[in-house]
């Protein structure tokens, strides 16, 4: 964590804090949206389910009439193979839901890991700076005069840390010239 540069958690509790916060919502949202669509996938392969067992017991009153009985029947053929077809679709539909219940899974978690992730790395651009600012203090308070260095190019509080830094300057010239 000290003095590397390259390191991304350099202030475990306000990035951690940051970015837990920044997938709450998104997080809390997707599950909402993904209970309400897994409710009605699942609320679907029940009816299906009823459906493929109402379509079965409708081919066993169909082969129940004499006439029908025949597994020659045109009728009957036909029928059966509609059964089928019928089947075939619903088992079909029931699959797709569940492959849309795994999506939806797999993705929010896949959302949150991103935006946890670019979380610490935009909090990063942050932290470094008042790490640094930090360590400067610590060695101001220990005597030293701190080895200034410039920040990244994407850091936050450029500003505010060349102001933090000419003062550290102006501190040090007033004393030496005393």
């Amino acid at each position: 964590m000290i003095g590397n540069r390259k390191q991304m958690v350099v202030d475990k509790k306000f990035q951690y804090s940051i970015s837990l916060k920044s997938v709450v919502f998104p997080l809390f949202s997707m599950l909402i949206i993904s209970a309400v669509l897994i409710y009605f996938a699942l609320d679907n392969n029940i009816k299906i389910e009823e459906i493929n067992s109402n379509q079965a017991e409708i081919i066993d009153t169909f082969l129940a009439l004499p006439q029908l009985m025949s597994p020659q029947n045109k009728i009957t053929l036909d029928a059966n193979r509609k059964f089928k077809i019928n089947l075939g679709k619903s088992r079909e539909i029931q699959r797709n839901n569940t492959i849309v219940i795994y999506f939806l899974i797999i993705m929010t978690i896949v959302q949150t890991i991103i935006i946890f992730t670019l979380s610490i790395f935009r909090t990063h651009r942050i932290s470094g700076p008042l790490y640094v600012m930090m360590k400067y203090l610590r060695e101001m308070k220990e005597g030293k005069k701190p080895v200034i260095r410039p920040l990244r190019k994407n850091d936050e509080f450029k500003e505010f840390y060349d102001e933090f830094c000419n003062a550290i300057e102006t501190m040090y010239e007033h004393k030496h010239n005393r």
